[in-house]
């Protein structure tokens, strides 16, 4: 069971086992993803359950036990239990009757087997049970150790059943990272592919970012970008050197991975080709922001600069953002000579500490000027000056500034 311990040690996932095998033994189990990523030695987030159960059942059981619960899902056999604050599904085993290629039309089931048969892949069709037994009836796990991507039956009636299967396809083969896709499985991902449109642009969006925030994914973007998925779906965006490059650079520094600094290398940190991608596919606000600020790159960061150009822009940036334009910048540099330069420069970003402006609004006020727009304004032209100069650790200098340049707006 040691395999499984992060899954089955939680206390949440053990109550709610004790909750629905308590009402009838061997009636649930773990299911999909959590599995999959326990196996892979990943970090385990969602954790999702199957039962033989009905969803009027597991709503009686869920009410019993004052448990909140949401049934939006409940047409498709899918009921929310919310635990501490967690959620997990519990879904009723069954069959796909009718899809069109998005959404399906379901009969419950008390089958696991009939269950796993209508799921995607085989590395997500794997069950496990209170006691730490796999349920295998697609051989998954082997699929897994095989580094194995492959759809529970035909590929062609899998996809046309869900679209969005297109894209999970390439989101598992980066998961393998280095592994080069089925040969059939692309022709037919590409004879399927005008269908992606009928899947919601955030779905697309969410698939891509996923795959964006895996470790290796560059075979997967390479295929996507072979067939066109990308210039199609996510609006020019195409493999590159610079991509390629920044995921190395990642590995070698120990570098978390930054899904939309990565997307910024793919539009080749073009400002029209990231406000071109942000109309059309939804972005939050936070990630439309970092976008754009990684296709505005300051010209001023270079390999060779002197460490007060580089305190100057520290502070002009940030610590975050100065990094990420190193970042950007040596992953477009083709000349490997200059590698050692710009690790120096991303590490002396690590021990930076903000220096402190000494002067405030009240400064400005106390040389005559009536508060408004203007305080401020003469307030950043000295703080422009004191960062170009490297910081001048005089309040003498910064006061005889202040005044040559109040003296200036008379």
């Amino acid at each position: 069971m040691s395999r499984f311990s992060s899954i089955l040690e939680q206390n949440d996932v053990a109550q709610v086992f004790d909750l629905f095998e308590t009402y009838q033994k061997n009636s649930i189990f773990v299911v999909g993803g959590s599995i999959r990523d326990a196996l892979l030695n990943r970090e385990i987030t969602d954790i999702d359950f199957a039962t033989s159960l009905k969803p009027k059942t597991i709503i009686e059981i869920l009410n019993k036990e004052n448990i909140k619960f949401i049934d939006v899902g409940i047409d498709h056999g899918t009921v929310t239990a919310i635990i501490n604050e967690r959620k997990f599904e519990i879904t009723t085993f069954r069959n796909d009757i009718y899809t069109d290629g998005r959404h399906a039309q379901v009969s419950f089931s008390n089958s696991l087997e009939e269950d796993a048969l209508r799921r995607d892949f085989t590395i997500n069709a794997m069950y496990l049970d209170k006691g730490g037994n796999l349920i295998d009836p697609t051989d998954g796990k082997k699929d897994l150790e095989n580094r194995v991507v492959r759809f529970i039956g035909n590929p062609d009636e899998r996809i046309k059943e869900d679209y969005l299967r297109i894209l999970r396809y390439f989101r598992f083969l980066a998961l393998f990272g280095d592994i080069s896709p089925d040969a059939e499985v692309m022709k037919t991902i590409t004879a399927n592919l005008d269908k992606l449109s009928v899947v919601s642009k955030e779905r697309q969006w969410n698939e891509l970012k996923s795959i964006l925030s895996l470790t290796a994914p560059n075979n997967a973007i390479s295929a996507m970008s072979e067939i066109g998925l990308l210039d199609d779906y996510f609006n020019g965006t195409g493999i590159n050197d610079a991509f390629i490059n920044l995921i190395e650079i990642e590995s070698r520094i120990s570098l978390s991975i930054d899904s939309i600094l990565r997307l910024s290398t793919l539009v080749e940190n073009s400002l029209d080709k990231a406000n071109d991608l942000i109309k059309k596919l939804p972005l939050s606000k936070s990630e439309s922001t970092d976008l754009l600020k990684l296709c505005t790159l300051n010209k001023k960061v270079v390999s060779y600069m002197s460490m007060k150009e580089v305190r100057y822009l520290l502070y002009l940036l940030g610590r975050d953002g100065f990094q990420k334009q190193i970042l950007v910048n040596w992953a477009k540099d083709t000349n490997n000579k200059n590698e050692v330069n710009w690790r120096s420069l991303y590490e002396v970003a690590q021990s930076w500490e903000k220096p402190s402006f000494a002067l405030t609004a009240k400064d400005v006020i106390n040389m005559g000027i009536s508060q408004g727009p203007m305080v401020g304004d003469i307030l950043k032209e000295v703080e422009d000056w004191w960062a170009e100069n490297d910081f001048i650790d005089d309040k003498f200098s910064l006061i005889e500034r202040l005044k040559a340049i109040v003296q200036s707006k008379k």
